[in-house]
Formats: structure tokens, C-alpha cells, sequence
């Protein structure tokens, strides 16, 4: 997937308001066709819930050795999708990229639901900071965009 810059009178902005999903696995599960997919999988389901541009959203893997996850006081070789995401979406949102995100996880990886931890952490946007700008709050993006092109 390739990402274009959002520009508004030269200034890219493709790096402001960005949800991040960082992604716990157990080594060996994900390969870099799986990670790449997952990538573009997340970036797709967020987007189509919440109505941001791809550019917006950021998706890390960390691959954790055996012995480093317990569940319970014992080794797992669970996985964790934590979302931080703005504050601001409905029930029903959240509710829909929780459910595409288990849904895309297992069918990409194999891996089954029960072994599949998904959180979404919602960031107050005043609370929120990238590239030297706070970001706007839910539904305020193009009014940040051209304010900040205008000042």
C-alpha cells in the first residue's frame, strides 16, 4: 500500500492525528507477508470505521520470545492488538474495528480468537501530541487542517 502525503498549502499533514496499533505476538507467528498484510488490514478497518485517511494510521509488531507472556502466572502464546485511538467514537464504532480486528487477526494468522487479547485505548485529543501539533478532536480534522494552513 502506498501512502500519499495530505497537503494543505505545502504542509504535509499525513503525519498529524494518527491512531497507533501496536501488535503482541509470540515469535515465529507473523511473517513479514503476514505483517504486511495485517497492516494494511488494520489500516483499512480503521479507516472505513472512523472516516480518516490511511496516511492517519500507524501499526507496529513486537514478537515476544517464549517465556516472556503469562497468562494467569503461566507462559501463553497469546497475542495483544492494543488500539490508542481519540476519544470520541460511538459504542458502535468501536465496537465494529474490535470485532473486524479479531476477525481479520485470526483468518490472517490463524491463530483463534481465544489466544487473541484486542483493547482500544481512547486518547482524549487535547492529550495528544505529533509533530509539534495537538491534535484536533473527533470530527474536527479538516478544521485543524485549515487553520493550521491559514496561521
Amino acid at each position: 500500500m502506498r501512502l500519499t502525503a495530505q497537503t494543505v498549502r505545502d504542509v504535509d499533514f499525513r503525519e498529524e492525528i494518527m491512531p497507533i496499533y501496536q501488535c503482541i505476538s509470540p515469535e515465529g507467528l507473523l511473517d513479514e507477508s503476514t505483517r504486511g498484510n495485517l497492516a494494511e488490514e488494520i489500516t483499512r478497518i480503521h479507516c472505513d470505521a472512523t472516516g480518516v485517511p490511511p496516511s492517519f494510521v500507524n501499526v507496529t509488531f513486537t514478537d515476544v520470545p517464549d517465556g516472556r507472556y503469562f497468562v494467569a502466572g503461566e507462559p501463553t502464546t497469546h497475542s495483544v492488538v492494543n488500539g490508542a485511538i481519540r476519544a470520541g467514537h460511538d459504542v458502535a464504532t468501536r465496537q465494529t474495528i474490535l470485532r473486524n480486528l479479531s476477525q481479520t487477526w485470526t483468518r490472517l494468522t490463524g491463530q483463534p480468537e481465544e489466544e487473541l487479547l484486542i483493547s482500544l485505548w481512547e486518547n482524549q485529543a487535547e492529550n495528544a501530541m505529533e509533530a509539534g501539533s495537538i491534535f484536533p478532536a473527533v470530527g474536527q480534522e479538516q478544521q485543524s487542517l485549515n487553520k493550521t494552513a491559514s496561521g
